[in-house]
């Protein structure tokens, strides 16, 4: 599989990152009463549009952030239905009701501190409170993003696997059974790698609203990245094809060079076995040269003599009872002796 098919995933799954977070204008009319008039008792001038909107941005950032404005007003929603605005300096101690004197605390807790100031104690729990419930946030937001991520990166690896692996069948390199073992395994990690960019960039995103903004101001150039996405696409599909061609023209080269030193071999091997017969017929013209010119003794003690050398010289050419009766094993004739 290409190297740029996972990237290819991670980048799909990032696009796929929709995170806003909540404004005044998209919370209910009963959540924005709570901004405007939260810890300010009854005859008292409610807060302004902008302070209203830094009571908002109170609450930690992954709470008040969903894919849409109705769903990031319903997570700031909940997140306020069990907090009061607690006065850091009470109000009975002439502690105002801007937003840099309140934070949001549980209700219990408020209830239960009544009208003491609040101890530089009890404000780093809040802020460490705070904290945590933006890292928790942003992890859930994360969790709710991957399966999506994880969908897009799997359908991204999908295609290109399937094709390169099937480009690796035809040229015999693997066997069906293992093309669809690999493809299976590409697409796993694809969609591994998509699943975890759609949970850390959701996450982050979630968790840390100037990001999010960045990412939005870049979805007015998304009909250019969208051509610049495809041109990659259509540019790894053809990086495909040509490197099965290369593979392809260096496998046959591999195989003609194969081809010739086996031809090679085989015409060794022939050269080898007709020296071979050269040698044995030289020496059985020598041994032909041998026989015919023996001396002649007259007789038949010349021709019992000249039988034992034909019977040596048969026995030192391998030759056995089996190719001549005359051999060792046959009896010769018995004649008598010479008077």
């Amino acid at each position: 599989m290409s190297d740029d098919s996972h990237p290819n995933s991670a980048v799909n799954a990032a696009a796929t990152t929709n995170i806003h977070h909540a404004n005044l204008q998209d919370l209910p009319l009963s959540a924005a009463r709570r901004l405007y008039k939260g810890g300010i008792r009854p005859g008292e001038p409610t807060r302004t549009r902008v302070q209203a909107q830094e009571m908002l941005e109170k609450i930690p950032p992954s709470q008040r952030a969903g894919v849409d404005g109705k769903s990031a007003a319903s997570n700031a929603e909940q997140y306020l239905s069990d907090k009061h605005a607690s006065h850091i300096k009470p109000h009975s101690k002439g502690g105002s009701n801007n937003p840099n004197n309140i934070k949001w605390e549980n209700a219990k807790d408020n209830i239960t501190r009544g009208d003491k100031t609040m101890s530089w104690q009890e404000q780093m729990r809040l802020n460490a409170k705070l904290q945590f419930d933006n890292l928790a946030g942003a992890v859930k937001a994360g969790f709710q993003a991957a399966p999506l991520g994880a969908a897009v990166g799997a359908v991204t690896a999908a295609p290109f696997s399937l094709l390169t692996n099937a480009l690796r069948v035809v040229r015999g390199e693997i066997s069906a059974q293992e093309a669809t073992t690999a493809t299976l395994k590409d697409t796993v990690m694809g969609g591994a790698v998509g699943g975890a960019t759609a949970f850390a960039t959701t996450a982050v995103v979630a968790a840390c609203p100037p990001i999010a903004i960045a990412l939005t101001a870049l979805t007015t150039v998304a009909p250019a990245l969208a051509v610049v996405g495809a041109a990659g696409m259509v540019y790894e599909f053809f990086k495909i094809l040509d490197d099965h061609k290369q593979d392809v023209r260096v496998y046959f080269e591999s195989l003609t060079q194969q081809e010739l030193a086996n031809l090679q071999a085989i015409e060794n091997e022939l050269i080898y076995e007709h020296q071979k017969n050269l040698e044995f017929l030289s020496e059985a013209e020598a041994i032909n040269q041998e026989i015919t010119n023996r001396p002649i003794a007259p007789g038949i003690e010349g021709a019992m003599q000249r039988l034992r050398e034909s019977v040596a010289i048969a026995q030192s050419l391998g030759l056995t009872s089996a190719d001549s009766k005359l051999l060792p094993n046959s009896q010769l004739p018995c004649l008598p002796p010479h008077s």
